[in-house]
This record gives C-alpha cells, sequence and structure tokens, in this order.
C-alpha cells in the first residue's frame, strides 16, 4: 500500500513538521540525527509512505531542500536531497531508530544536467552521508560548474580549466555540526590517477624492478564548501574505510595542514614503509582570493614526527629525508600549472663514493586523465676519494621557444710529492651550453686548467684557460665587477662552491651568471685566451683575452691580479687586489685601459681599506675623435666629466679605529685635451664622549703648457669642541704663475686676515711667440702638411735617393692631404672658390683670435710639368676635432691670457684638415690611351766595344768514320786544357767541381759529329 502524503502549507511545510508527524503515528524516530543537525527549517519538497503491515515494514521517500549558499542577489541556494528509509526494527535502538538508510543527492550543473549521487548514511561523527556519483554519458565535466549550481562562492575558487571524469571514482561526503551554525558541509572526492610507478624515472627505475621495493604515487582532488580539520579528516577516513568506501579522504601528514575551503589537490605517495600524504591548494581565478594562499608559507609541526610541509602559490612541498636501497628521497613537491599535475620528488643516488642528484626530475599527470609524462632536466654526479675528485651536472631548460642544455663538469687529480718537492695537483674544469635557435646552432666552451706550468720567476705559469662561442656575444663586464665574472671567478677561485654538496646548484647558478655576459646572437661568435700566473710568489693573477667576432671586431682584455705581503700567510699586512679591463674597439674608433682596487685590498689591517683607480681612453674615429684622458685617482673637483670619459675612483686609504678615530687620505691626476690637474686631501675625525675634533686640508693644482701657467689653491681646517662649546681655525693658499702672486688668508674663530703678495692684479700668463709656439708644439716643418694614398695602392717602390713611388690602381685610387695647423681655406684646380670648415680658431697660446688668424692650402697636381685639367679630379673636404688649447679662441684679460677654465670649450669642431683628391670619372676599362707602334718594333743594334761578340767561324766537321770520332771524343771530354782554363779564371776547381768520365764516348748509339781542328779547317 502507498499512502501519499499531501504537503499543507500549514502542518508539514518542512522536515521538522514531517518528522514530528510519523514519529506522532508510529512512535519511531525516523530521520537519522544528520538531519538534525541542519537547518530545521528545511524546505520540504515532496514525500511518499509505503507500509506493509502485514511484514510491519514501513518506508518513506521525501526530497528537501538544503540551503549551502547565496547568490550575488541574496537568493538562498539549496541543494536538493532525496532520502529512502525503510523502518525495520533496530535491537541497538530499541526499535526506535530504523536499521538501514539510503538516499540520493540532486546537484543541478545547469539547466539541462543534473548530477545524482546514492549513498547512504553514517551516524559517525554527528551522522553524515557518504554518496557515490552513478551516471554514465559525458566523460567529464569542469568542476567550477558542479559547484556552480550549489555554491557558487566556492566555484569562483577553483581553475576553470580543471575537469573531473564523472565515470571515475567520485565521492560526496553531506555533513553538519550541531549548533556550530556553519549550516550543511560538502566534500567531493575525486581520483584521477591511481598508483603511478615512480619507478618509470629516468635513473631511478633500476632499483624499483623488484616487487620488494616499489614506489607508487596516488593523485586526487578534494573540494569542500567549508573547512574540515586534520582531526575531522582522520576521523572521516575511518568512517569511509568501515563504508568499504571505493575513494577515502586521507589526512595531510602534517598535523598542521588542515583541508580549507576550496580545492586542493591531494598527493599520496608510499614507497617502501614509507606513507605520505599532502595537499596543494589550487590558484584561484583571477578576481578571486584565497584564504590559504593568502597565508601561504610553512606549516609547522604538531607534533615531532609530523612532516614539514611548506605551501606556495600553486604548489606544495612534504618533507621525507627517507632512502629505499641506494635512492634516497630528500622531499616531494605537488604543483598544478596549465592543467595538470606535476610531482616533483628530490632525488639522490648514492652508490659508494659516487652520488647522483636528479635535477629537475617530475612527472606531470594531465587532468582529468592521460599518460604520465616523464621529465628530467639533468643530474648532477660527485665521486671522491683520496687520489680523485670528480664533479659535473647536466641541465636541460627551457627558454624564450627554445631548449638549452648545459653541463659543467670539474676534475682534481691529487698527485703524490716526489723528489723532495710538495704533493701537486692536476685541475681541469669545462662549462658549456648549446642551443638551436632560428634554425642555426649556438653554443659556447669554456675551461680552465689549473697545474704549475712553470716559467721564470716573475711570471710563473699556474693556470691555462681557453673558450669560444658560436653564435653568442660576449658582454664585458663592468669594471668592479671584473673580480665577480665568471670567466675570471672560475680560473682564479675554481668551478664553483666547494661547500655545495649539489653540482647541479653550482651550474645553475653560473649558468644563470654567465647568461648576463653571454647571450644568444646568431651572427656573433667570441674567442678568450686565459693564463693564471705568479709573480715572485707575492702576486697572483690572472688575464683574459677575448676577441668578438661577427659583425663587428673587438678586442678585449679582462685581468685580476692580488699583491700579498707577506704571501701564504693567513692575515698579510698588504693586500692589493686590482682589477683590470682594456678594450679596443676599431668600428667606435675606441681605445680604453683602466684598473682600480677591489673592496679586498687594504693596508695594515681590514680597518685600513685602500681604494684608487687608473684609466687611459683615446678616440680615434667617430663624433669623438681626436679626444684622449689619462687619469690617476679620478678629476679635479669642479671638473665636468664628460659622460664618455671613464669613471676612477680616488686613490686613498679609510682607516677606522674603532668609533673614536677615523683618517682619511685621497689624491688624483689627470690629463686632458687642454689641461692637466692633479690635488689631494686629508680628513681625520675623532669622537670621545663630548669631547670632539675634525682636521681637513687638500690641494688642488690646475696647470697648462705652452704658454705655461699654473693655478695652485691650498686649504685646511681644525674644528673642535666640547659638547656645545666648539672652535676653529683655518688657512688658505691660492698661489698663480708663472708671474707669481696670490695671496694667503688666516681664519681664526669669527676673525680673518688675508695678505696678497707677487703680481696681485693679474695672475694669468702672457702669450707666447710663434718661434716658441713652432718648436714646442709643432712637429718638424716637412711633416706640418702631409700627402697619403687613402685607397688604391698597390705596391710601394723605392728609389735609389730614398724617394717612395707609388704604384695605383686608376680605377679606385684616392689620396689624401693632412694638416697639422687647422686650415681656415683649402684651394684647389677644380673649383674657383675655397673649401672651407669651421674657421672660429686662433691660436691660444700665442693671443692670436680667429680673425687675425690666416691659413691656407693649395694643392696643385700637373703631369710632365703641365697642370692638368681641372675637370679631371674631383675634392671633397676632410674635417675633424682640433684641441681648444691650441687652437682655440684665446680669452684674453688685456695683454694676458685668461687661466683656462676646467670646464671650458676643449675641442674646436669641425675644422678643416685637408682634402680628399679623387679620379672625377674613373677610367673605362673598355677606353686605352693611344700608344706608338714605332717603339714597338724590334731594332737590334750591335754593341760595341768590350760588349762586342768575337766573330766565330763556321762549324766544319772532321772526316773519318764512328769509331774514329767516339776515340777523338774520349780524347777530349775528360780533360781539355781551354776549357780548365775558363773554369779556373771564373773560380772553379776544375779537378774538383767537373767530374766527366771519357766512357760516355761508348754510350752514343750512333757517333756524333766531331769538329774539325785541323790548321786547313
Amino acid at each position: 500500500m502507498a499512502l501519499d502524503i499531501v504537503i499543507g502549507e500549514d502542518d508539514l511545510a518542512s522536515i521538522r513538521t514531517l518528522r514530528e508527524a510519523l514519529h506522532a503515528q508510529f512512535q519511531v524516530d525516523f530521520f537519522p540525527g544528520f538531519l538534525g543537525t541542519l537547518d530545521e527549517q528545511l524546505p520540504l519538497q515532496s514525500a511518499e509512505f509505503y507500509a506493509n503491515t502485514q511484514k510491519n515494514q514501513y518506508e518513506i521517500a521525501f526530497a528537501i531542500g538544503i540551503k549551502v549558499s547565496e547568490d550575488d542577489e541574496g537568493e538562498a541556494q539549496h541543494l536538493i536531497l532525496g532520502m529512502n528509509i525503510a523502518i525495520k526494527p533496530d535491537k541497538i535502538t530499541g526499535g526506535k531508530r530504523p536499521a538501514e538508510y539510503g538516499g540520493k543527492i540532486d546537484v543541478p550543473v545547469s539547466d539541462d544536467v543534473r548530477l545524482a549521487f546514492e549513498g547512504q548514511f553514517t551516524s559517525k561523527m554527528g551522522d553524515m552521508y557518504v554518496a557515490q556519483l552513478n551516471v554514465t554519458g559525458e566523460p567529464s565535466i569542469p568542476l567550477h560548474a558542479l559547484f556552480g549550481g550549489v555554491a557558487p562562492g566556492l566555484a569562483a575558487l577553483i581553475p576553470e580549466e580543471l575537469a573531473i571524469p564523472l565515470g571515475g571514482n567520485v565521492v560526496a561526503v553531506l555533513s553538519g555540526r550541531a549548533g556550530s551554525g556553519l549550516g550543511s558541509r560538502i566534500l567531493v572526492g575525486v581520483g584521477f590517477h591511481a598508483g603511478v610507478n615512480l619507478g618509470q624515472l629516468p635513473l631511478v627505475g633500476l632499483y624499483f624492478e623488484d616487487g620488494e621495493a616499489q614506489a607508487d604515487f596516488t593523485l586526487e582532488l578534494l573540494a569542500t564548501t567549508h573547512d574540515f580539520t586534520h582531526k575531522e579528516l582522520k576521523a572521516l577516513n575511518g568512517v569511509l574505510e568501515e563504508l568499504s568506501s571505493p575513494f577515502l579522504i586521507r589526512p595531510s601528514s602534517s598535523g598542521a595542514q588542515d583541508l580549507t575551503r576550496g580545492a586542493h589537490l591531494v598527493g599520496y605517495a608510499a614507497f617502501g614503509d614509507v606513507r605520505r600524504t599532502w595537499y596543494t591548494p589550487l590558484r584561484p581565478r583571477s578576481g578571486s582570493s584565497n584564504p590559504f594562499l593568502a597565508a601561504a608559507g610553512r606549516a609547522p609541526r604538531s607534533a615531532p614526527d609530523d612532516a614539514l610541509v611548506t605551501v606556495g602559490q600553486n604548489g606544495a612541498w612534504i618533507d621525507v629525508q627517507r632512502a629505499v636501497g641506494p635512492v634516497h628521497f630528500a622531499r616531494l613537491g605537488l604543483t598544478y600549472g596549465d592543467g595538470a599535475a606535476e610531482l616533483v620528488p628530490e632525488i639522490v643516488i648514492s652508490v659508494g663514493p659516487l652520488r647522483l642528484l636528479l635535477n629537475g626530475v617530475s612527472v606531470r599527470l594531465p587532468l582529468p586523465g592521460g599518460d604520465p609524462e616523464l621529465r628530467l632536466d639533468g643530474f648532477g654526479l660527485a665521486y671522491e676519494n683520496d687520489a680523485l675528485r670528480v664533479g659535473g651536472a647536466f641541465l636541460r631548460s627551457e627558454r624564450d621557444g627554445f631548449e638549452e642544455y648545459a653541463g659543467m663538469a670539474a676534475l682534481e687529480l691529487r698527485l703524490k710529492a716526489s723528489g723532495g718537492k710538495p704533493p701537486a695537483s692536476l685541475g681541469l674544469a669545462a662549462i658549456g651550453a648549446y642551443a638551436y635557435v632560428e634554425d642555426k646552432p649556438s653554443l659556447f666552451l669554456y675551461a680552465t686548467l689549473k697545474y704549475p706550468l712553470g716559467g721564470p720567476p716573475f711570471f710563473f705559469v699556474t693556470g691555462l684557460s681557453a673558450g669560444f662561442g658560436y653564435g653568442r656575444s660576449l658582454e664585458e663586464p663592468r669594471l668592479e665587477d671584473v673580480a665577480r665574472f665568471p670567466l675570471v671567478a672560475q680560473a682564479m677561485d675554481g668551478s664553483g662552491d666547494d661547500d655545495t654538496e649539489d653540482p647541479g646548484v653550482v651550474a645553475a647558478g653560473q649558468l644563470r651568471d654567465l647568461s648576463r655576459y653571454i647571450r644568444i646572437a646568431p651572427d656573433a661568435g667570441f674567442l678568450a685566451i686565459g693564463v693564471k700566473f705568479t709573480s715572485f710568489k707575492m702576486l697572483e693573477g690572472f688575464a683574459l683575452l677575448t676577441v668578438e667576432l661577427g659583425d663587428r671586431f673587438e678586442l678585449g682584455l679582462l685581468g685580476l691580479t692580488r699583491l700579498e705581503v707577506p704571501f701564504g700567510v693567513p692575515e698579510p699586512l698588504v693586500v692589493m687586489e686590482t682589477a683590470l679591463q682594456a678594450r679596443f674597439a676599431p668600428s667606435e674608433g675606441t681605445l680604453l685601459v683602466q684598473g682600480q682596487l677591489t673592496d679586498a685590498s687594504y693596508l695594515l689591517s681590514p680597518s685600513c681599506r685602500l681604494t684608487g683607480g687608473f684609466a687611459f681612453a683615446t678616440w680615434f674615429a667617430g663624433e669623438k675623435a681626436g679626444d684622449f684622458v689619462l687619469s690617476i685617482g679620478g678629476y679635479h673637483p669642479s671638473f665636468k666629466v664628460p659622460k664618455h670619459y671613464p669613471t676612477v675612483p680616488r686613490v686613498g686609504f679609510d682607516l677606522r679605529l674603532g668609533s673614536t678615530l677615523s683618517l682619511r687620505g685621497e689624491a688624483y691626476m689627470a690629463l686632458c685635451a687642454h689641461a692637466v690637474m692633479a690635488g689631494g686631501s686629508f680628513a681625520a675625525d675623532f669622537e670621545a664622549g663630548p669631547a670632539w675634533a675634525s682636521f681637513r686640508m687638500g690641494a688642488d693644482f690646475l696647470i697648462c703648457w705652452k704658454p705655461y701657467c699654473y693655478d695652485v689653491h691650498l686649504r685646511q681646517h681644525f674644528k673642535f669642541g666640547l659638547g656645545p662649546l666648539s672652535a676653529s681655525l683655518g688657512a688658505e693658499l691660492h698661489v698663480w704663475g708663472p708671474d707669481l702672486g696670490g695671496y694667503a688668508k688666516l681664519k681664526v674663530f669669527l676673525f680673518s686676515v688675508t695678505v696678497r703678495f707677487g703680481n696681485r692684479d693679474a695672475f694669468a700668463p702672457t702669450p707666447i711667440g710663434w718661434d716658441e709656439f713652432r718648436a714646442s708644439l709643432l712637429p718638424a716643418r716637412e711633416e706640418v702638411c702631409s700627402i697619403a694614398v687613402a685607397e688604391g695602392l698597390m705596391r710601394q717602390i723605392k728609389t735609389v735617393t730614398g724617394e717612395a713611388l707609388w704604384v695605383v690602381n686608376p680605377k679606385d685610387v684616392a689620396l689624401t692631404t693632412d694638416s697639422v695647423i687647422p686650415i681656415k681655406e683649402a684651394f684647389h684646380p677644380a673649383e674657383d672658390e675655397p673649401t672651407t670648415g669651421n674657421g672660429a680658431f686662433g691660436v691660444a697660446p700665442m693671443g692670436v683670435t680667429a680673425g687675425d688668424l690666416r691659413s691656407e692650402l693649395r694643392v696643385s697636381i700637373w703631369y710632365d710639368d703641365v697642370d692638368v685639367k681641372p675637370d679631371k679630379f674631383k675634392f671633397s673636404a676632410l674635417k675633424r676635432r682640433a684641441p681648444a688649447a691650441m687652437w682655440g679662441e684665446p680669452q684674453m684679460s688685456g695683454d694676458r691670457l685668461r687661466f683656462p677654465d676646467v670646464n671650458g670649450t676643449k675641442f674646436v669642431e669641425g675644422a678643416l684638415s685637408g682634402l680628399r683628391i679623387e679620379p672625377a670619372q674613373p677610367p673605362r676599362g673598355d677606353v686605352t690611351d693611344a700608344v706608338p707602334v714605332k717603339p714597338l718594333l724590334f731594332e737590334p743594334e750591335s754593341a760595341g766595344g768590350d760588349h762586342a761578340f768575337a766573330a766565330l767561324p763556321a762549324f766544319r766537321a772532321a772526316a773519318g768514320e764512328p769509331d774514329e770520332r767516339r776515340e777523338a771524343i774520349q780524347r777530349s771530354i775528360a780533360g781539355h786544357a781551354e776549357r780548365d782554363a775558363l773554369l779556373a779564371a771564373l773560380g772553379f776547381d776544375p779537378a774538383a767541381d767537373v767530374v766527366l768520365d771519357a766512357g760516355v764516348a761508348g754510350t752514343f748509339v750512333r757517333a756524333p759529329q766531331v769538329k774539325d781542328t785541323s790548321a786547313a779547317a
């Protein structure tokens, strides 16, 4: 019999009223305690009652709505829960409770799709409902869509691309906590990959082939609308085991890691006797936040035997520190990205003294399903015994659209002592990388040898290095970074950190540092050659010569020297470590040499630091052509350093004796195109309680030459005090010349006195004359103006008088004239008007202004003392910078030159220096000049005198038979008086230098003719 219970709006509107009515009628508690923990005002959707009075069995079926969330407009979202309860006698409850519970959960996924979970209730954990999804059809469904119908807030925390397989293990748990105010809690678990064999990993599977040593991994997913504590999860997993659920919800191996609201990947690893479970929170979608990720970090241990879990963005790692045979698992990581989970174990394989450290080993597990993808980015190798030490690493990395393979290897062989010599060692180290980019290979290799090769005491070679790059460019470091430059550091200090246990970490670090300097460039390349040396066992150094190839050619030199006195002691008295750098770039027209003391330099004690550097630079092409600078310790304080000048620190020291006394000293010198400058300073500071004192002194010099002049500024200041009381004493001396003059100033407290002396009115120099200017600042007369072949020179011939004759290609020839003196006007045959440049220049040392100076260049071209036609050649101007100290507009003060400004104009730009002369029209290859035929005819002329040849009689053969002719040859060939006399006159010894055998006459098949030497003939 079936009885439909009609739901009235007043009496049966909720599950509470239905429960009360049935309990009053049958005196049986129909409903599990789980429903009592939920909202008692659950809306009732439908209800049916079945009764079998003969068998005393009853069954009720109903559907209720459980509020799980609210939508954006505040409307309640309900999960429809269907329940079938069979009422049978229950011995435990004395018939007061049903013996069996059954039910289903209806989950709306979309308007057309609804999922049905079937399961059973349990009274454990305040009653809960465990249901298994039973569905066929769609292979998978987005996880956020599953929760979107019942918990939109939770759906926003789940990655959109994450889907679950509907046909797999999907378990839903619905539970409530009476009086908690949390309402119902929903937890869904999904099994993705079960029993992944870690023995398939490269280099690891060899040790997991037998059945006794296995390493398996299982990946699952948990999504929950509310938090579950570690204790609750442990109890929940026990219930699932009692119910023989196909899916277990394992608590984390870390007691401090709970399951928080949101979606989590669950990793479960089992190898040997080790079992580890840990959770990885998934990254929320854009615009959402995850409270667990916001507080991500290292979960503390709640008990000594807890496993430490470290949680990061989209990943979590759990400590293992256990071994299975030679395979040691340090940590296990589980990360998520791009629709796949990735297991990242940290593994070390130890076989005797050999250790292999796997780098970047991982198992990629596509979601929701697919075959696992094994990956190994590289491995490190370490081996050591009494005589040999080997380390290496081989890595694979993904860069911008390509893969790069890199490696590092180091070997040290310890040699035994022999012949009274101390034991030595031989070390080899190499690092390199290879990639295939844009259909072109790109690689580099750098190797070092550490071994005493020998040499003189001042240059004893202790090591060599060499490297090359193809499809790579080498960028040199800044001077202050030379000591840390990887190619220098490897040669000086070795291949890496000897204290680390992972060569892969060393290789990755070195490659990361090298990537800043060695970059992929398809049309570039480089070479590098280095030598490490010592000098008198006091100085140790390394020099590396580099050659940049490809689109440009450039030479570079990097060096590092370290001077220790005494050498080889733990704390030497003097340490001077100098970084050196040189650069020659023809395309830029730059030559630069500079050096600088590093921070490791000191005198007497590390508390007394040494500083300083030097630089020389010259520019021979481009817009800076003609400029140069030489500096030791920097520049004048008032000098505005051009951007292209190298930065040079002051040469000095900085001594600090505790917090009481500090001493500092500095010095500098610089020479540039228009001035030379030098100076220095000294400072001392003292402080002891309320007493204090300070002392300052300094000097700056500015010197010009031709005209010779100088400006010297000396100063000192002393100040002291006790608490708020203070006093000061200062002095200043300013001297100029060459006509000595200046002033002295003394300052005591608030009073000062100034005393002037010598040339008070004008301290600037007087101009020099032409003879002095020419003798001092110009080259020899014949060198002031010159001409050269710029292009088309085939060879050069020297005449008897030493004059040079040029043989040129008329098609490509180009001549250039050059004048040391800037030119105002240049005259040439091609134009009537002169060629000009920047004429705003004079002769500064002579006080000659631009308007008073005239300089001309005249070019004439003639052939056979006849001027060539003007249209045969074309002329173009050559311009360059002229130093303003010589050719600038003089700054006059009366009849004297003003003292040069250190920041004044350094060059006269665009001054005319010469002309370029080229054929106006290159000769045609098919047209030549007319050549007379007569000189080409053969007209022999007799040479008389000593050069005349004597008349020779005609040849007449002697009569006779062949045998007679052979006998004549035998008589004359071995010895001949006239022939011997001629050879002796020429300096030969006929007996020693001429060996002829008379028997040669018999070798003729037919006897030749013999000259008739008779008188008649």
